[in-house]
């Protein structure tokens, strides 16, 4: 049996450039959350991503038995709720548009988060130069909140830094997931694989998550996605199997290279997610409510550069929405 890599907390280390381009990063989220009720022309200040919220559910995760570390989990059964999101910064329609999909999953004990993990329908990030990303990341938050003259300059700014980056994109991994997504890019929203992108502690050890449907049909007739999932829940049972990958090997299963898909490390199920109900996807408590990874009990945080600017950045959006 392969020996699972222990968790490090230097894979985790941001050096002062990546620290002060972060703090940087912040105030383009305070300033474009801060603003982001008039942007979006609502009447409440928005997260900094997934703004557009497709439907919320609620249901239960079962832990299984035969899951050699089901006891980091406090019960056997625990509580959960799913937001189903659009990834961008900007409200859009509820019809089919780019699919970029978020699944943020929160399993909590009662009221205690266990577990937050925020999955999309894409299993890897283009850039791996933290500083790269946080430049670039900055001036798309700035150019979303500016006036044409601060648009104008963002924008160069953004083509300036992707240009830094445009090898990370050729990566074949990354190439060969562009065109599965390609090729899914119409299915029915409920149908995707969601992934964790990053990886997480689980106990002593670092794994990725992936979270897939079971038995869900590929197409809809439905052209609104709000819809095509409230139609699809009043008539079907939804459950969702939760697996992980081990890290083994920084070779194979690198942590802060998110471009590359984890080879020689196979999925494990580790429990189900059995959705119970349709919450109101405008419902206020859950556009309150954080998906925050890091608010996850000790032993289940993220692990990774990218993964360690999420928690300023999540603490800055939320501080800035409840003002």
């Amino acid at each position: 049996m392969k020996k699972k890599l222990k968790y490090d907390p230097d894979l985790d280390l941001l050096n002062n450039n990546e620290k002060e381009l972060l703090k940087k990063a912040c105030d383009a989220i305070e300033n474009f959350v801060s603003r982001s009720e008039k942007i979006n022309k609502i009447g409440y200040k928005t997260r900094d991503a997934h703004v557009t919220p497709y439907s919320s559910l609620r249901g239960t995760f079962s832990a299984y038995n035969n899951f050699e570390e089901h006891a980091i989990f406090p019960a056997k059964n625990l509580d959960c709720i799913i937001r189903i999101s659009n990834a961008h910064m900007k409200l859009v329609s509820q019809k089919k548009t780019v699919p970029a999909y978020g699944f943020s999953v929160k399993i909590s004990d009662a009221e205690d988060t266990v577990l937050n993990l925020p999955l999309v329908n894409f299993p890897l990030f283009p850039v791996d130069l933290v500083s790269s990303f946080l430049k670039i990341f900055t001036s798309i938050n700035y150019f979303f909140s500016g006036n044409i003259a601060q648009k104008f300059l963002e924008f160069s700014r953004i083509l300036k830094n992707l240009i830094t980056v445009i090898p990370d994109f050729f990566h074949p991994s990354f190439i060969t997931q562009i065109f599965k997504f390609i090729n899914k890019r119409n299915d029915f929203i409920l149908s995707f694989d969601y992934h964790s992108i990053g990886a997480y502690r689980l106990g002593d050890h670092m794994v990725k998550y992936k979270l897939v449907p079971i038995g869900i049909p590929r197409k809809t007739t439905e052209n609104r996605i709000d819809l095509s999932i409230k139609n699809y829940l009043e008539n079907n049972d939804h459950v969702l199997e939760l697996m992980i990958q081990y890290c083994y090997d920084l070779k194979d299963q690198p942590i802060n290279q998110l471009n590359k898909m984890w080879k020689n490390s196979e999925f494990i199920p580790i429990g189900k997610i059995k959705i119970s109900e349709l919450i109101d996807k405008d419902d206020k408590n859950i556009e309150k409510m954080s998906f925050d990874p890091f608010e996850n009990i000790a032993g289940l945080e993220p692990v990774g550069k990218i993964q360690k600017l999420r928690d300023e950045a999540y603490k800055t959006s939320l501080k800035t929405r409840n003002k």
